[in-house]
C-alpha cells in the first residue's frame, strides 16, 4: 500500500467506491473483490451473533468468520499495493523490481483472497444449518457473495497466470483454485439444503 492511501477498513463504502472510480490503478479487481467477501462473511457473522444459545460448532464458524472478514479486509490493501507493485515495475523493468516478480505478488494476493472466501463459504454451513430461521437469508447471500468474490478473484488469478513462466507456480495455482471452488461449490450446495433457499 502507498504511503499516502487509507487503508480499505478505515474508508467509508462511499470513499472507497470513489477510490476505485477514479484515476488512480488501486484499488482495482482484487480489492473490491476482498471487500465484496469481506461483505458476504459479515452477513453470516451476524446470523450466528443474533442466533440464541449457539452451539459450539456455531462459536467455532462467527469466530472463522470474524477472522476472514479481517484478513480479507486486510488482503484488499495488499492487493492495492500488488497493484501498484506491477504499474511501477513495467514502468521501470529494473533488475530490483523485475515485472515477472510484481506480476507473481499481483497473482498471490488474490489467491489468497479466493481462498479465504471459501473459507468464508465453508463457514457458513453451520451458520444454515444452526443459525436463526428468522435470518436465513442472510445467510444464503452472505455464502453467495462469498462464492462469488472467490470466482472473481480466481478471474484475476487466470488472468495473470497466463503472463507468468514459472511453471511450477502456475500449475500449483490452478489447483488451488480448483480445489477452492470445488469445496465452495458443496459448502454452498449444503447451505441451500439446510435452508431451503437459493435452490435454482
Amino acid at each position: 500500500m502507498s504511503e499516502d492511501r487509507v487503508s480499505v477498513a478505515d474508508l467509508s463504502i462511499a470513499e472507497f467506491l470513489d477510490a476505485v472510480a477514479s484515476r488512480a490503478v488501486a484499488p482495482s479487481a482484487g480489492a473490491v473483490t476482498a471487500v465484496n467477501g469481506a461483505a458476504g462473511a459479515a452477513l453470516c457473522e451476524m446470523v450466528a451473533i443474533h442466533t440464541s444459545e449457539p452451539s459450539a460448532s456455531l462459536s467455532d464458524a462467527r469466530d472463522d468468520l470474524a477472522d476472514a472478514r479481517q484478513r480479507l479486509l486486510a488482503l484488499a490493501d495488499d492487493d492495492a499495493a500488488a497493484v501498484d507493485r506491477v504499474q511501477t515495475a513495467f514502468e521501470a523493468e529494473t533488475r530490483t523490481d523485475h515485472p515477472e516478480a510484481a506480476l507473481r505478488r499481483a497473482t498471490e494476493v488474490p489467491l489468497a483472497i479466493a481462498r479465504t472466501c471459501c473459507v468464508v463459504v465453508e463457514a457458513a454451513v453451520p451458520v444454515a444449518e444452526e443459525g436463526t430461521r428468522n435470518a436465513a437469508v442472510d445467510t444464503v447471500v452472505g455464502a453467495r457473495l462469498a462464492r462469488a468474490a472467490l470466482s472473481s478473484a480466481a478471474t484475476v488469478v487466470r488472468a495473470n497466470l497466463e503472463l507468468l513462466s514459472d511453471e511450477s507456480f502456475v500449475a500449483d495455482a490452478r489447483g488451488d483454485l480448483d480445489a477452492a471452488e470445488t469445496i465452495a461449490d458443496e459448502a454452498l450446495s449444503d447451505v441451500r439444503t439446510a435452508t431451503g433457499i437459493g435452490a435454482d
